[in-house]
């Protein structure tokens, strides 16, 4: 997982799986959100260890 982008609100993350390009908003609340260029990506992507751990990390990182 890379960082892209950050400013005082958020970061983003770009993680690349088989199935395609995963971007991960992290807002400074704590939220998390995930998005992909198409719903069945993310939909795989949902059900990984790899998704489970990045909610674990990052939301102890802020």
């Amino acid at each position: 997982m890379t960082l892209i982008a950050e400013n005082q609100e958020v970061k983003i993350y770009q993680h690349n799986t088989v199935s395609g390009l995963i971007i991960v908003y992290q807002f400074k609340n704590g939220e998390l959100s995930f998005g992909a260029d198409k719903a069945s990506t993310l939909n795989r992507f949902e059900k990984t260890q790899v998704y489970k751990a990045i909610c674990k990390v990052l939301t102890h990182k802020i």
